[in-house]
């Protein structure tokens, strides 16, 4: 991700307070990305709703599906091509 794409994502979890920004302690020039308690709750919440979806999915095409396409975009992840 460049670094304008990744301001762009930032931003509004930046405003709703969801993370914060820190200095790197070995290299001042990096910023670290940081989830907030409050941002740490929301994501908590929507792991929830992932795993429901999740659940929902498994349900429609069987489990097996759902296995095989969770490990094959896990691979395409992987890959240096991209």
């Amino acid at each position: 991700m460049d670094r304008s794409t990744l301001g762009h994502n930032l931003r509004p979890l930046l405003r709703r307070g969801l993370v914060v920004l820190q200095p790197d302690a070995d290299d001042g020039r990096t910023r670290r990305v940081t989830l907030t308690p409050k941002g740490a709750a929301k994501f908590s919440e929507a792991k929830q709703f992932w795993r429901k979806a999740q659940l929902s999915y498994e349900n429609a095409v069987g489990k097996r599906i759902a296995v095989t396409l969770r490990n094959a975009l896990h691979d395409l992840t992987r890959l240096d091509t991209f």
